[in-house]
């Protein structure tokens, strides 16, 4: 079974790899922008969180505007029947805009109505965790952040309260300084590495659990794919040029070397996230069960010193 880790403060105790559920929901379009990876129907979805089960995951990280709402509501169906084994985590604060994807509103009453949405969806009375989908950047943001997380949290809606701010790493500081979270999500990952040196530190003298996202950089660090290559219509990495892409795959092609008979880089890119002891759990997504075992077998895999060195060495080359 996976291993476990506290997350931060709270009385989580959190598989070490745990199932990020933006896929779950299938194929997400909004005013012809991709905001998914592709398809995925409801056969596979539910294969994929029971496997996850099954193998010992206990943390499964949705979102109300994953496929706006279906995402919540496959879990919901999935997980009503091992809800007690089991710790769901959801977010609020974007909504679908009429000329763009997303438009962020995390005021009070926005976040409030938000989860009670989501909690129909999730055939649930409560999260374990309720987090803001993006970082505060006003002063009434934060107030309002507060007055919902003590609301919530004395409702019962949410065990705890954190909030999610993918790569606006120079935002975290200001937020882990006030006090008011119980973890913070981030991108961290073999190509975003911004985090280790201040923000990981900082989060563990507040207490803080950290949650870390897309620790396979979207699946760039599977190893499989070639300079030229080019996502579909339908899938989010589209939106990146050919000179973008060229760049990721190249320098994720500099830590080939992790890679050997017993994992793949991919593996060792899990493992390489996992050696931060500040890191909770991480939560990659996965397409099918193989993806999904694959990430699970990671937990077991340790980096060496030579290599967590070499790896050092080349982030401070960069590739942007």
């Amino acid at each position: 079974m996976l291993k476990k880790r506290q997350l931060g403060k709270t009385r989580l105790q959190v598989s070490e790899v745990g199932l990020g559920c933006v896929q779950l929901g299938g194929i997400s379009m909004i005013n012809n922008i991709p905001a998914n990876y592709g398809d995925m129907d409801e056969m596979t979805a539910q294969e994929i969180v029971l496997f996850a089960i099954d193998k010992g995951i206990n943390v499964f990280d949705t979102s109300d505007v994953y496929s706006l709402g279906r995402s919540e509501a496959r879990l919901g169906k999935f997980l009503k029947d091992y809800r007690s084994d089991i710790y769901i985590f959801t977010k609020a604060g974007r909504y679908p805009q009429y000329n763009k994807p997303f438009e962020i509103d995390i005021s009070y009453h926005h976040l409030i109505a938000s989860l009670d949405k989501s909690l129909a969806r999730l055939q649930t009375d409560y999260v374990d965790l309720f987090q803001v989908h993006a970082a505060p950047t006003t002063e009434k943001d934060f107030l309002d952040i507060k007055r919902a997380f003590n609301d919530i949290k004395m409702e019962g809606k949410a065990l705890y309260c954190g909030v999610s701010i993918g790569a606006q790493y120079e935002k975290a500081i200001p937020l882990l300084e006030r006090d008011i979270i119980d973890t913070i999500q981030l991108k961290i990952s073999l190509l975003n590495f911004e985090p280790i040196k201040e923000i990981l530190p900082l989060a563990k003298r507040k207490g803080v659990g950290v949650i870390a996202a897309e620790p396979l950089a979207q699946g760039l660090l599977s190893g499989k794919y070639s300079n030229d290559h080019m996502f579909p219509s339908s899938d989010i990495r589209s939106r990146y040029s050919a000179q973008e892409i060229q760049k990721r795959v190249q320098f994720c092609k500099k830590f080939s070397f992790l890679e050997d008979k017993s994992h793949s880089l991919s593996q060792a890119a899990i493992s390489y996230v996992l050696s931060r002891e500040e890191v909770s759990t991480c939560i990659p997504g996965a397409k099918n069960v193989a993806q999904l075992r694959s990430n699970i077998e990671a937990s077991n895999i340790k980096l060496t010193e030579h290599e967590l060195e070499k790896i050092t060495a080349i982030q401070q080359e960069k590739f942007f």
